[in-house]
């Protein structure tokens, strides 16, 4: 997929485009693979194209794993440096075989100074990820491990092709725990009980959402 096709970048405008594409490089990752480290978004700013990445942190004395976020088409990583400066200490590891866009950091740096069309997408952007970790905080701290399953399950059902989900459709029981700030077993019990109630079905390994009003009914407070 070319930038210009990515449906985030439709408002900027042709200036800015051809100047991302110009001093951008665009590179391929594989699945498995750590395609990036925190040294690498000290000097470059990178635009997803294609494919999913992970970003997470790992407690290496208990080699407990957080997924912070799953990054797709559009997305762009990694805003922390490029606003402060300095490096963010966490890990990526590729979901699929995909593209980014690298480019510069004081290119994407120049647009921000100088390009509106630019900073119309990038501060909505901004806000989007703010907006996303709180909800991760909120989760983590105040529901229990059901309850923020379902949370995920309803963030990513695809309302244009219902009952489908996005992004997590087809992750592993221990992909899906590393995003709830669980454990396998746990998210393997919890799935179960959904198909149980109808709620939740289970296909080839992909999963999709049955029942959409029972879903939200066990989620309200009783």
């Amino acid at each position: 997929m070319e930038l210009e096709d990515l449906p985030i970048f439709e408002l900027v405008d042709k200036d800015a485009i051809d100047e991302l594409k110009r001093y951008g490089k665009i590179k391929s990752f594989f699945k498995g693979s750590v395609p990036l480290t925190s040294e690498d978004t000290i000097k470059y700013f990178y635009i997803i194209l294609e494919g999913r990445l992970k970003v997470s942190e790992i407690n290496m004395d208990t080699s407990k794993e957080q997924t912070i976020n799953i990054l797709v088409a559009g997305d762009m990583f990694d805003v922390i440096p490029l606003l402060d400066g300095k490096p963010h200490e966490v890990l990526t590891s590729a979901l699929d075989n995909g593209k980014f866009l690298e480019i510069p950091i004081d290119i994407v740096k120049d647009l921000l100074m100088k390009n509106t069309s630019f900073n119309k997408i990038f501060f909505p952007y901004l806000a989007k990820t703010m907006r996303h970790l709180e909800n991760l905080v909120v989760d983590l701290s105040l529901f229990d491990t059901s309850t923020r399953l379902m949370r995920l399950l309803l963030r990513n059902l695809d309302l244009k092709n219902p009952p489908k989900l996005k992004i997590i459709n087809d992750l592993s029981h221990e992909e899906i725990a590393n995003l709830i700030g669980t454990v396998r077993h746990v998210v393997n019990r919890h799935i179960q009980d959904l198909k149980k109630d109808g709620v939740l079905d289970v296909k080839r390994k992909r999963l999709t959402i049955n029942n959409i009003n029972s879903l939200l009914a066990k989620l309200q407070p009783k």
